[in-house]
């Protein structure tokens, strides 16, 4: 190497993976025969590694299948532990209020603060058909609202069953990575043989 400033810009181009192969077997040959530079002994360990290495790397022919199925089977434990967490929290939350309300109703029973002594319930209704039917219509109103309300919402849902196949692709990418770092490992050993 002309000088330690064109030996950092290979480096890091080499650890970029932008060398050429001509780039990297002089990488190899400086690391192998000079004595480097106290801020290079990492690196000269790293491609000393390398020349130790002849052996090839076997690659399996699942090896895939095993990335993506432990990649599946992570996010499948990340979606069960959070549904969990969300049960659990629901369940907690839902006990606490069934305690304040049993406390609340029927625990307290001094009438002065009782709220059902605070509040008398009378009838608005003398006829108990035509409250119901008041009833009744009240809540087919409140429940055509509800539907003109929620019709709007189609459209996502619509939206959403056509994004679920994009959802695949996150495996697809997270595949490639791996993938990619075995080629640049395939990569090194071919300089290695040569």
């Amino acid at each position: 190497m002309e000088s330690i400033a064109q030996l950092r810009k290979m480096l890091e181009r080499f650890y970029r993976g932008e060398t050429t192969l001509e780039e990297e077997k002089q990488l190899h040959e400086y690391f192998a025969s000079t004595k480097v530079p106290e801020e290079f002994i990492p690196d000269k360990e790293l491609f000393r590694t390398f020349q130790s290495g002849d052996d090839a790397v076997s690659v399996p022919g699942d090896l895939d299948q095993k990335i993506i199925a432990s990649i599946d089977q992570a996010e499948r434990r990340a979606v069960r532990t959070r549904r969990i967490s969300v049960f659990s929290l629901s369940g907690l939350a839902a006990g606490l209020l069934i305690l304040i309300a049993v406390y609340l109703f029927f625990i307290r029973q001094d009438d002065s603060h009782s709220f059902l002594a605070a509040n008398e319930w009378s009838d608005t209704y003398e006829d108990p058909v035509e409250a119901y039917e008041e009833a009744r219509n009240a809540m087919m109103y409140v429940s055509e609202k509800l539907n003109d309300g929620t019709e709007e919402l189609r459209h996502i849902r619509q939206v959403q069953k056509s994004a679920e196949p994009l959802q695949q692709l996150s495996k697809i990418n997270k595949g490639t990575k791996e993938l990619s770092l075995l080629g640049q490992l395939q990569r090194v050993r071919e300089i290695d043989r040569q």
